[in-house]
């Protein structure tokens, strides 16, 4: 039995010295020699330091605190730098998408004002009256116009292309995230993740011109639950209808979080408002159909939706601001109710 355990800790040894990182602070060669040298060492007892001229030693003798101390220390090393080369990609990848999105910006901005330029001139050019040189002017102009909306036409498409590969690419980075940005009491996103991806869901709306919407989520009558009920009965149904948003918003891409104490936002990508007005009223049949958050509540709880889609050249501040206007509007319209700002 001992010699079973043996060869099977020696495989493992034998598996970190072959697969070591390259680690800023200790290359993987020196790893590698490490975890050989303490393999041999557990399963033949010759000792682990150069220069040691003792023989090989019984299983008791061995050093298994240094062997534990070894392991855990290369692990924790590997960690650290999985996780911050995780982050400094992260960090690149939507720099990038930053830069570009200013970039498409500027060139909007740019391409507008040519835009005004050019019709200026075609009403001026289109009052005169010398025959064949304001005909050739005015093919000078829509030329330039052609070639103008060719190029936009152009950057569009690989923007678009862009878009696509840096959000399955983010997607796959945010995994990696997705513990820190986790709220405890609901399993869902939480305020941090919200300020992290809605900058970003901005960025690749305008870069991939596809539509988002934004909905957040206020639940009625959780103050009368807190009051009447206690607390627990309030954690129950705020636990309860972030469940009822994971199953109506199923997709990867769909970004749920807990906004606040009794508020929750949801991001949409590729989503126009009319979808989302669809998908509130399924939020609702879900939050109906739930448990109660009591045994022996005697009053339905709900919640209330306001939705925005964002807008062209629009922040996250004035986006989030339409999405709470709206919300505010259902919410004085009556309890469960959906607005599209």
């Amino acid at each position: 039995m001992l010699s079973q355990v043996l060869d099977a800790l020696g495989g493992v040894l034998s598996a970190l010295s072959r697969y070591p990182l390259d680690l800023p602070q200790r290359p993987a060669c020196d790893s590698a020699r490490e975890m050989s040298a303490w393999q041999r060492h557990a399963t033949m007892g010759i000792p682990v330091e150069d220069g040691d001229d003792r023989g090989a030693v019984g299983v008791a003798e061995r050093n298994w605190t240094g062997l534990v101390r070894a392991v855990s220390q290369q692990r924790r090393d590997e960690h650290h730098y999985v996780d911050s080369a995780i982050g400094e990609l992260r960090d690149a990848l939507w720099a990038c998408v930053e830069t570009v999105h200013k970039a498409v910006r500027v060139e909007n901005a740019t391409d507008s004002i040519a835009e005004s330029q050019m019709q200026r001139a075609k009403t001026a050019i289109t009052r005169l009256q010398t025959g064949s040189i304001k005909q050739e002017v005015l093919g000078a102009v829509n030329a330039i116009e052609s070639a103008l909306q060719n190029r936009r036409e152009h950057h569009r498409e690989q923007y678009s292309s862009l878009a696509a590969k840096l959000d399955r690419l983010g997607r796959q980075l945010e995994e990696a995230r997705r513990e820190s940005t986790t709220d405890p009491l609901t399993g869902v996103g939480n305020r941090k993740l919200f300020d992290l991806m809605a900058p970003r869901a901005i960025q690749l709306c305008s870069l991939g011109g596809t539509p988002a919407v934004l909905l957040m989520i206020d639940l009625d009558r959780l103050k009368m639950v807190n009051d009447m009920y206690g607390h627990q009965a309030g954690d129950a149904f705020i636990s309860g209808v972030a469940r009822c948003l994971s199953r109506v918003f199923m997709r990867q891409n769909d970004i749920i979080t807990r906004y606040g104490g009794d508020e929750f936002a949801v991001i949409l990508n590729n989503t126009d408002a009319k979808i989302a007005h669809s998908l509130a009223l399924r939020l609702f049949d879900q939050v109906a159909d739930m448990s109660a958050p009591h045994a022996s509540m005697e009053f339905q709880v709900g919640v209330s939706v306001g939705i925005a889609q964002l807008l062209t050249n629009e922040d996250m501040e004035q986006w989030v601001e339409r999405a709470d206007r709206a919300l505010y509007k259902a919410k004085q319209a009556g309890n469960v109710r959906v607005c599209v700002g």
